[in-house]
Formats: C-alpha cells, structure tokens, sequence
C-alpha cells in the first residue's frame, strides 16, 4: 500500500449495544472513512465516537462523526486515529485533555515547546497531559497514532495563571 492510500484507508467500527431486556446486540458494523480537511496528501483523521461527559451514557445513539477534527467536549471523551503524512509536521498547539496515544505503525516526534523531542514509534505508548506540542513525521511512511482524548481542567501554573487550549484549524 502506498503512503497516499494508508492516508486514506477507512477504519472498521463495531459497536455493541443491548436490546430492551439487557440482552448485548451489535449496533452497527461499518467502515468509518478518513477526514482529509488539509488536503487528500496531507494528513487524515477517524473520529470514531465522542461522548459529551463522563461517566458516558452507554444508552446514548452513537454520532457520525466521518467529516470532523477530533476535538474533545471539557468534560468529555473522543477515541480517533490520526494518519500523519510523512514528511510532515502539524504545528505547536494544546488540547485541554489528558490524551492516551498507541503508535499502531510507523513513528513520529514528539517535540514540546521547551525544545525537547522523543522519537516514538510502533508499538510505544504517549500519556499527554495537556502540554504544548508539535508532531513531526520525518520518514517516508505514513505514521498512524490511535488517540483516546479526556477532556480536563485548564493547567494552573504556580502564579495563578491558566493555560490555554492552542488548536490549529482546516
């Protein structure tokens, strides 16, 4: 598979549920296709499912969410890929989240705002708390990170100052 295509390739997506007398069913079973919002060459993202606060409503109607950037609600929870074009970089920016981050193929950099970088690849395991970041793809191949994103509270520094979420936009 070509790196365009692995930008590009879908995500199936089971879901359970139960019927009215508590019996577990499958909900759906489908493809969940990449959102491409930089370009079809850049990088892509598969939102899977948020959910608006925690604990979640396992009741609740699960959302399409196929043409959106994983964002996460404060009090919330989004689970989604990112599929990072190699050879590039998002720019510095902070989610207000907690985010747990599984390297399923490639490698990426993680580099944060004092400078410092690790190279994480396949297999590794991020736990983010909230800091200033950027991402780098510096291979060949596409680099495809799977995110589960915990809404949080604004990082408080000692002098009483807040930090602020500093997303990019499509």
């Amino acid at each position: 598979m070509s790196s365009n295509n692995a930008l590009q390739t879908g995500a199936r997506v089971i879901v359970t549920t139960h019927k009215e007398d508590g019996t577990s069913v499958f909900h759906s079973d489908r493809v969940v296709e990449p959102f491409s919002p930089f370009g079809p060459t850049r990088s892509s993202f598969n939102v899977f499912d948020a959910r608006p606060s925690v604990p979640v409503n396992n009741q609740e109607e699960p959302k399409d969410l196929q043409k959106t950037l994983p964002r996460v609600p404060q009090t919330g929870i989004t689970f989604c890929i990112t599929n990072m074009a190699p050879r590039h970089s998002a720019p510095m920016h902070r989610t207000l989240s907690l985010d747990y981050a599984v390297v399923l193929s490639g490698e990426i950099v993680l580099e944060l705002d004092g400078g410092e970088e690790k190279t994480v690849k396949a297999g590794d395991v991020i736990v983010q708390q909230g800091v200033n970041h950027a991402w780098h793809n510096r291979t060949d191949e596409v680099c495809r990170i799977a995110f589960v994103m915990v809404g949080s509270e604004k990082i408080k520094l000692a002098d009483g100052q807040e930090l602020e979420e500093t997303v990019f936009k499509k």
